[in-house]
């Protein structure tokens, strides 16, 4: 089994337990913007961009991971997202410090991965 597989297997995991897996989000002035989640619906992973709004609104009691960009160690390569209240909003953050800024350790920016997506799906058009 490659490391993928065993990263994607541990996410399964997890998503059976009703949690959402992040894997891409985009962070202003320490403000998310928009996320990119993955969660099982009818059987199947599914992949949804929704706002910071969304989240604080729709957290799930089973958790939200977050797959942490570089790491091998299936173990280590989900880390839980906490969720607390700051003085003037609520802030997301997997490092267990309650600086009042989001923090998703590190993922990638939801365009990049949007654009990853798409590459995926291109098909060479046969003249």
């Amino acid at each position: 089994m490659t490391k993928a597989q065993q990263l994607a297997e541990k996410a399964a995991e997890l998503m059976k337990k009703d949690a959402v897996v992040v894997t891409a989000a985009e962070i202003k002035d320490g403000v998310v913007r928009k996320i990119q989640v993955y969660f099982f619906d009818g059987g199947s992973a599914v992949m949804d961009i929704i706002s910071k709004d969304d989240l604080v609104q729709n957290f799930p009691d089973a958790g939200v991971y977050v797959l942490v960009p570089g790491e091998s160690d299936a173990g280590k390569a989900l880390r839980k997202l906490e969720m607390f209240e700051g003085d003037e909003d609520m802030y997301f953050r997997t490092d267990g410090t309650r600086t009042q800024a989001d923090e998703f350790a590190g993922v990638p920016p939801v365009l990049f991965m949007e654009t990853v997506e798409t590459i995926c799906g291109l098909q060479e058009v046969k003249k």
